[in-house]
């Protein structure tokens, strides 16, 4: 088992606590619209069509060339005339090395047709992680909004009794229904985003469940260290194989271009038949093509762009290791600016318990009741937020480490799922 195989299994048994969350997706109803998806889809057609272009080129494209002619000879002594006819097959011939060169670079195009059917699939998964939090965080703020008016009537309902014991002035009724009617308006205008939210998720993955748990899990630190993460994610970065791939292709046509320096031959057989039928020729010809010096220069041409994509490549790697620590970085500090803000939640909705409960016991005031409210919900929402945003960070992480959803392709599975 090589280092990479032993990182890759060290992680997986890491995140295989919490890979399967009641917050995230099904991992198979996830796959599936990942597939389906049009990103996906168009990706695996240009693979299919790649696939079909590279048997092509492997076979070679020379092809058999079928010629004929007729004439009339005239001899004026003696004076006569004969009729004549040949026929002629031939073909040219791909010589080993440029068919080596050929296969070569078949096999470095489908190479790189997969790499982009795996990007895709990266690129979709991603996608569909930011709708999905972006769903989620609607719908718990719904959800949120749906408490404040349960307990806008609740409010309410104290201010009364208050009003009918002779413990408390008409008006703060008044200011009781006008916190009733913003906690009203101000969940119907998070429904709306939460249906707007669903709508932008369904309309991409169409044939993916929108569920989820109400109970929100508990953000934690990513497991590991930041250089296995590191590691993990750049094993498996299909962005990185594609322009490795692309160099790869680029390296093989300059190959492609060295053969074809040499002569191109030329064979084929004839028969003619001359002097009315009095004389029969079969035979064999043989035709050379010499190379000029737009061959050489295609060859530079695919040497240069060859050296430019390798240099790309290196540069497109030092990017991802930076990108993929700064993700793991800041994953861990979300994590913990999450447990900070839920704590801060925590202690402003005691003090509004308390302010509560005090006001229905005949002490402090309406307002009192009101500011501590709304400083409680602006605590619920701030924490609520820096929850689904480390756990989106969490998620995030264990996709581009492929731990989350299937995302890896072959040819078999490629072709599998049209």
């Amino acid at each position: 088992m090589n280092a990479v195989h032993r990182l890759a299994l060290a992680l997986a048994l890491a995140f295989a606590m919490d890979v399967r969350a009641d917050y995230l997706p099904d991992p198979a109803a996830a796959e599936a619209a990942l597939r389906a998806s049009p990103m996906v889809a168009q990706a695996r057609g240009e693979f299919a069509a790649q696939s079909l272009k590279s048997e092509s080129l492997t076979r070679g494209r020379e092809e058999w060339t079928l010629g004929a002619d007729a004439l009339q000879r005239r001899i004026d002594s003696p004076q006569d005339r004969y009729t004549e006819w040949g026929v002629a097959l031939s073909r040219p011939l791909r010589l080993p090395a440029r068919a080596a060169a050929d296969r070569a670079l078949a096999g470095a195009l489908t190479a790189h047709a997969e790499a982009s059917l795996g990007e895709a699939m990266h690129e979709s998964g991603r996608q569909l992680l930011a709708l999905w939090f972006d769903w989620l965080n609607e719908a718990s703020q719904a959800r949120v909004w749906q408490a404040q008016v349960a307990l806008a009537e609740q409010q309410l309902a104290t201010v009364n009794s208050r009003i009918r014991l002779g413990e408390a002035p008409r008006s703060e009724r008044v200011n009781a229904e006008a916190a009733q009617a913003q906690a009203r308006l101000l969940q119907q205008q998070a429904a709306t985003r939460e249906l707007q939210a669903r709508s932008r998720l369904t309309a991409q993955y169409p044939g993916l469940p929108v569920t989820a748990d109400d109970a929100l899990a508990e953000p934690a630190p990513p497991p590991g260290t930041a250089d296995d993460y590191v590691d993990a994610v750049l094993a498996h970065n299909h962005e990185l194989f594609r322009a490795r791939r692309q160099a790869e292709v680029l390296r093989a046509e300059a190959r492609q271009f060295a053969s074809r320096r040499s002569v191109d031959p030329n064979v084929g057989v004839f028969y003619k038949n001359e002097m009315g039928g009095n004389e029969h020729l079969l035979g064999l010809s043989l035709g050379l093509t010499l190379p000029g010096g737009a061959r050489h220069t295609d060859q530079q041409a695919a040497e240069r762009l060859s050296a430019t994509a390798e240099e790309a490549a290196v540069r497109l790697e030092q990017r991802l290791r930076q990108e993929a620590r700064a993700d793991f970085e800041a994953a861990a500090g979300q994590a913990a600016n999450w447990q900070q803000a839920a704590r801060a939640a925590q202690a402003l909705a005691e003090a509004a318990r308390l302010a509560a409960r005090a006001y229905s016991l005949g002490e402090g005031s309406l307002d009192q009741v009101l500011l501590n409210r709304r400083l409680a919900l602006e605590g619920q929402l701030m924490a609520q937020q820096a929850q689904l945003a480390a756990l989106a960070a969490g998620a995030r992480l264990k996709l581009d480490a492929h731990q989350l959803w299937p995302l890896d392709v072959d040819e078999d599975s490629a072709h599998t799922h049209p």
